[in-house]
């Protein structure tokens, strides 16, 4: 990994579905937009799996069980990752380091920490992130590390509560309650291994965690709250 050589910054939300990731992903947007209207000029938003790419599209059919001849069941989690790391490459190349050498904040509704989704221990964070940067030095791209990576955690109950209650379409990912227990422990564990993690309690009032993210966004990139 290499650390961010920009003037930009790089920012990921993380977390297990509806942790609030993305809740806090808008709001931020939605906050930049309202309150710092020239930084907001300078900054991008964008979101992984990228559906701008041929790649993204496929991830999602998977999740979704559209997928014309696979089977998600049928694949290794490590083959679900390298279809991730093929979309980020894109993302990275196309978008993110782009955006950067602009001198452009980036700002992505998930990234790096995903690997979390395709481990099934902490054990397995070295070898995968491992396959990750050499596809990245394959492609000759540099795997640039998020100066700040946003983890929301809630336990997985709260989060399958969250989702029978808005009534959402759950993917496979989404489906397995062991699974997102499992994912979760992955994130925790994931923020105590790599640099630039803040995890945000994200299971109580929708405005204190939003409090909570702007003081830590803040001075990552130089806003006033």
């Amino acid at each position: 990994m290499t650390p961010n050589p920009y003037a930009g910054r790089l920012i990921h939300f993380e977390g297990i579905d509806a942790s609030g990731k993305s809740r806090n992903f808008i709001r931020v947007k939605n906050f930049i937009s309202a309150f710092h209207k020239e930084q907001y000029q300078k900054t991008f938003f964008t979101k992984e799996p990228d559906v701008d790419h041929p790649s993204g599209k496929e991830i999602y059919d998977l999740l979704q069980g559209k997928h014309p001849t696979v089977n998600i069941a049928n694949l290794h989690p490590f083959e679900i990752q390298s279809m991730y790391f093929r979309n980020r490459i894109w993302h990275y190349r196309t978008k993110v380091i782009s955006n950067l050498a602009k001198e452009f904040n980036v700002v992505s509704d998930r990234g790096v920490a995903s690997i979390c989704f395709g481990v099934s221990s902490p054990v397995e964070f070295k070898p995968l992130m491992g396959i990750q940067e050499q596809a990245f030095l394959g492609a000759d791209v540099p795997f640039i590390w998020p100066d700040a990576i946003f983890i929301y955690d809630v336990p997985a109950e709260v989060a399958r509560e969250r989702m029978l209650k808005e009534g959402k379409v759950r993917d496979a990912f989404e489906k397995d309650l062991d699974f997102q227990m499992r994912v979760r422990e992955n994130y925790l564990a994931f923020a105590k291994v790599y640099p630039n993690c803040y995890v945000i309690d994200g299971s109580g009032q929708p405005e204190d965690i939003f409090v909570k993210t702007k003081e830590i966004l803040a001075p990552i990139l130089g806003l006033s709250t």
